[in-house]
Order: structure tokens, then C-alpha cells, then sequence
């Protein structure tokens, strides 16, 4: 472990020494919004090599397996876990927790409760998967590293779902992935539970998740129409178990994690489950939106008898922070 955070160590001030007078700290997130677009007139998008339809990089799910040397869950873990991509090189963040505020990790619940990416992971040649996690044992100084990582991950495994391992003496971690082409970011701004009694229908738990389809267009008699192929994976938003699914103002579900990236051609699919007090399904819904370029849309539902509003940002992608700067000073990038 002490040869693995040295190596780690090395890593990050090699970064400093390349990157560090024109991209700041290594330890700086991306601060490039996912509604950068968002804003924009339809018909009057900035397609440019700064902003497209660009492939991307869809993080599915992160999970802790194979514990050795006297770990076993439940086991409760903080750190960071974070993607680099070439739009600023900086910090995308896919997990993060302090010390003071570590995740239990459990036998029924081995997964990373992930509140990333900030805005869609941008997948030209190239991204750098950084992981630091320690486990939670009292005072810092008894903290234990658990891992300390990086990769560089080139898209190896193909275009579909696959999963890379990042391993060591005490663990593995498994980070579930696909490549996305043509990609627009979704950021999925509220889902709003209203019933007419003023009860939560989510008292007892539930899951927000959402199935990015792909899609591509295919030739029929009637011309040019969208083809949905239907994807197996599954993005939790936010997941509560049997307690109560956490509540905002004017009963807004507060989710975890809110950018997805989605297939300009493809349809992004969100399913709400609520639970009984028993575990059961006791109500669920399925809404799906077809992507634009920019601007917001909303639909609505039923939970139940709860009437359910839920909001979508669309936005291309930045793909070059200099020509998003000059964008941003009212330049001529554009």
C-alpha cells in the first residue's frame, strides 16, 4: 500500500509540473457547467469544434468487490473517485466524501453512491480514472488506505457496457462503462412529487433511475425515422432503501447525481419506483423524453395517485475550454 500511494504521489505532481500554470490544482474540479448550451435558440446552436454532438463517456456504476485481508462489508468509505478528460484536464467527480461523512458500504449495497459527473465526460482518445478511497476506523490516524489508483482508459473494450477492474493486495473496484456517440448532456433538473393530500408517496423509500437509450436512424417507405435499440443498463439517481426518499421544497425528490449523456438519436427513459412498507413495489411510473440540442423539457406523470413533474436541461457538449473562454467574453469563437 505505501509503494501504491507513492506511485499515486508521483502521478499527481508530474500532473502539477505539466499542467499546474495553465490548469491550476491537481485536486481542481471542472467547473464547466452541463447547461453551458442549454440557453441557446433552437436553430442558432454553436456547432463548432468547441461544442457538438461529441462522443462521451457514460459512467454506469461503481462498485467495491473481493475484500482481502480481514475487510468485509459492511464497511464504510470515503475518498474520491474522479474523471480527467483533454476539455480542461481537471477533476471530473464521480464520488467524493470526507472523512466525516463516509458511505456504508453493505452485503446488499456494494456500490459507490456516485453524485457525478459534474457534466458529460468528454471521450476523444482517451480519459484518466483516478481513484482514492480509505476506510473509516475512528481518528484519521487509524483510518486505512484502501486504494489508490489511476488508469488511463483508451475504450479497449469496445462500444457496448463493459466493466474495467482496479485492483490491488485488498481490493477490487469495479467501474461499469459504455462509450456514447453523438452525445448531448441531460441534466436532469427536478422531479416534483405533489399529491393531493399533502402525503410523501415516498415515505417508505424508492429508486430514481433513468435508462439512456441509443438509437440511429433508419430508411423506410415514409422516409427517414428513429430506431430505438434498447439498452440494459440503468443509471441510479438516487436509491433510499426502506427510508424515506429525501424530500426538498415543494416535494422534490433531491437527487444524487443529475447529468447523464444521451444519444442525440437515442431516448432517455426515468423510472420512479416507490416502495412499501414491506419492500414491495407499491406504485412506479416510466417517463421518457427524446433528446434536443438545447433548451428544457418537461413532462408529467403518475405515482399513484401523486402527480409527478419531472424537468430536463438539454446541452451540447464543450469540447475546448480556450474556445469556450473566448464564447463566454462575447468572442468571435463561434
Amino acid at each position: 500500500m505505501a509503494d501504491e500511494e507513492e506511485s499515486f504521489a508521483s502521478y499527481s505532481t508530474l500532473w502539477e509540473y505539466k499542467w499546474g500554470k495553465t490548469r491550476g490544482f491537481f485536486r481542481d474540479p471542472t467547473v464547466i457547467s452541463s447547461m453551458q448550451f442549454t440557453h441557446y435558440t433552437p436553430g442558432r446552436e454553436p456547432y463548432s469544434m468547441e461544442c457538438n454532438t461529441l462522443e462521451t463517456l457514460q459512467i454506469i456504476s461503481i462498485k467495491l468487490t473481493e475484500l482481502s485481508d480481514g475487510l468485509e462489508l459492511p464497511l464504510s468509505v470515503y475518498g474520491v473517485v474522479a474523471v480527467r478528460d483533454m476539455v480542461d484536464r481537471k477533476r471530473n467527480m464521480l464520488f467524493s466524501r470526507d472523512m466525516s461523512d463516509p458511505q456504508e458500504l453493505k452485503q446488499n449495497d456494494p456500490f459507490l453512491h456516485l453524485t457525478g459527473p459534474s457534466r458529460a465526460i468528454v471521450f476523444k482518445d482517451k480519459v484518466c480514472i483516478e481513484i482514492e478511497l480509505r476506510v473509516k476506523s475512528g481518528a484519521y490516524s487509524q483510518d486505512k488506505a484502501l486504494i489508490s489508483c489511476v488508469r488511463r482508459y483508451t475504450g479497449e473494450n469496445g462500444p457496448g457496457v463493459s466493466t474495467i477492474c482496479f485492483k490491488n493486495s485488498l481490493c477490487t473496484v469495479e467501474v461499469c462503462l459504455q462509450p456514447v456517440k453523438q452525445t448531448v448532456q441531460a441534466t436532469i433538473l427536478g422531479v416534483q412529487v405533489a399529491s393531493e393530500d399533502g402525503s410523501w408517496p415516498l415515505e417508505h423509500g424508492g429508486i430514481v433511475a433513468c435508462s439512456p437509450q441509443l438509437g440511429e436512424r433508419v430508411l423506410s417507405d415514409s422516409g427517414y425515422t428513429r430506431r430505438i435499440i434498447p439498452s440494459s443498463s440503468q443509471i441510479v439517481l438516487i436509491e433510499s432503501g426502506d427510508e424515506a426518499m429525501p424530500k426538498g421544497e415543494s416535494g422534490h425528490v433531491l437527487l444524487r447525481r443529475q447529468v447523464v449523456s444521451v444519444q442525440l438519436d437515442g431516448r432517455l427513459d426515468i423510472l420512479i419506483k416507490a416502495y412499501s412498507k414491506s419492500g414491495a413495489i407499491s406504485a412506479e411510473t416510466l417517463v421518457s423524453f427524446y433528446p434536443k440540442v438545447c433548451n428544457v423539457s418537461q413532462k408529467k406523470c403518475y405515482l399513484g395517485d401523486a402527480g409527478v413533474t419531472i424537468t430536463v436541461a438539454w446541452s451540447l457538449v464543450a469540447a475546448d475550454k480556450t474556445g469556450l473562454y473566448f464564447e463566454l467574453r462575447g468572442g468571435s469563437t463561434f
